[in-house]
């Protein structure tokens, strides 16, 4: 499982700290009671056995033999569980009934505590030495084990209220650490390239927080002046260049209508004069988008109708259609009114015609549609042809970006159509954006806000064939 955020993380990565504490923390006191309890035990087996050397003394017998051992020890007095008794020759005289035949005694252990595993049960022994008799004492550990079995218990059982209560903990802390930057991430994507003179709202205090945003805001200070830098170099090359070209074709013109042109030469100057108006073209878009760039877009606001408009574009599109072999169908309304700026909105839309025709098969089609869904006005433009790669179908609004199927010579255009038309679109707070894309259609539709002045009227079907 992926967890995708910063919060989430932060409350994950706090229980799981918590966690490896309280384990290293419960581990740590379960060794600690361990130790305790069993040096505990240690001195009650020290103290059992002064106590059975004391009644040794004060009532001696015969510790020659196995049943001089074995009277002293069964009496009631005796609080040892397990017990062996041994002479100074190793021979045993005596062993507790529960310690069936294992051999407990260890000489080399000398006076210290050790443990033995009889019959599944582990036990703690010392050894208890006189001038006639060796004594090995022991204690089951069963009490250390429930002690510990019940330490575990609580702890497990407890274990999981502390960590959810950390977890909500950790959740809330996390919460209350990236609210300034969901703040900051907020106010950041509000800021684009149109809108490059927003900064982030001043920090209040002098932390990470507030470092990272004036980090940002000093970003965007040297990102708004590059960008205003390459908007004015555009802006002013592109208005240094337009009057250099206008000359050049109209010298390109008269000396074309010179009756001493050669046809060879005649041919270039119509080659050239073609590509001054290209170059003318792409001067002017550029132009334009720089504007657009700056916020210096003139727009006229205006009701406008965008099925007449469709219809004053029309006969320069069969012209366009006629010429590639093409049929042209409108399924329009009668009416779709929107509140804009005429002359921009022709020049977006008849960018969308020009490209539908540009890249289309042959014999093909090109359909365009209107209608709205109430709150917007919905013009499509869709053609046949080949489709456009999933990767390129948002770089297609970027300038200058032609793909591999649109860079042959017939097929002409420079790359701006598609990005001037977007540009106008949302100058208007609209949009252009690419609705399909495949073996069977391609289709871009122009979305405008209608602001309440549209009528519809069902549409009607027209065709224009070659």
């Amino acid at each position: 499982m992926i967890v995708k955020t910063l919060r989430a993380r932060i409350a994950l990565w706090t229980v799981a700290v918590v966690s490896g504490a309280l384990i290293l923390f419960g581990g740590g006191a379960a060794w600690n009671l361990r130790k305790e309890l069993v040096k505990n035990l240690d001195i009650e087996l020290e103290v059992d056995g002064r106590n059975l050397f004391s009644e040794i003394k004060e009532q001696p017998g015969d510790w020659s033999g196995h049943k001089g051992g074995e009277a002293f020890l069964k009496e009631e007095s005796n609080p040892v569980d397990y017990v062996e008794v041994q002479d100074h020759a190793g021979r045993v005289l005596y062993r507790s009934a529960n310690l069936h035949n294992q051999e407990v005694f260890r000489a080399q252990n000398g006076n210290q505590p050790y443990e033995i595993s009889v019959d599944g049960r582990r036990l703690r022994f010392r050894v208890f030495e006189t001038g006639r008799i060796r004594l090995v004492l022991g204690k089951d550990l069963a009490s250390v084990r429930l002690a510990l079995v019940e330490l575990a218990s609580a702890y497990l059982l407890t274990l999981p209220f502390v960590l959810i209560a950390v977890g909500a903990g950790g959740w809330w802390i996390a919460h209350r650490a990236t609210t300034p930057l969901k703040a900051i991430t907020r106010q950041a994507e509000k800021i684009s390239a149109s809108d490059l003179h927003q900064r982030l709202a001043a920090p209040i205090s002098q932390d990470s927080i507030g470092h990272l945003t004036v980090v940002l805001n000093e970003m965007f200070d040297r990102l708004e002046r590059s960008f205003e830098q390459v908007t004015r170099f555009t802006s002013d090359a592109s208005h240094e260049l337009k009057t250099p070209i206008a000359l050049m074709r109209a010298q390109l013109e008269t000396m074309l209508g010179s009756q001493a042109i050669t046809p060879p030469r005649r041919e270039l100057l119509s080659d050239l004069i073609e590509q001054c108006s290209q170059l003318s073209q792409i001067v002017d878009g550029l132009l334009f988008l720089s504007r657009a760039d700056d916020r210096r877009l003139a727009i006229e606001q205006g009701p406008v109708d965008l099925v007449a408009l469709v219809h004053e574009l029309r006969e320069d599109a069969e012209i366009l259609a006629a010429r590639a072999g093409l049929t042209l169908e409108f399924q329009l309304p009668a009416q779709l009114v929107v509140i804009g700026d005429a002359r921009l909105l022709r020049r977006a839309v008849m960018n969308l015609i020009d490209n539908a025709i540009k890249y289309n098969r042959a014999d093909g089609i090109v359909v365009l549609t209107a209608s709205t869904d109430r709150k917007n006005a919905v013009l499509a433009v869709r053609n046949t042809g080949p489709s456009i790669a999933l990767a390129a179908r948002e770089k297609v609004f970027e300038r200058f970006y032609r793909s591999d199927f649109s860079h042959s010579k017939e097929k002409g255009g420079h790359g701006l159509g598609l990005s001037i038309a977007r540009e106008i679109a949302r100058a208007h707070r609209g949009d252009v954006s690419l609705l399909r894309s495949d073996t069977e259609w391609t289709e871009f539709c122009v979305v405008l806000p209608i602001d309440g002045v549209s009528t519809i009227v069902p549409p009607q079907t027209t065709n224009s064939r070659r």
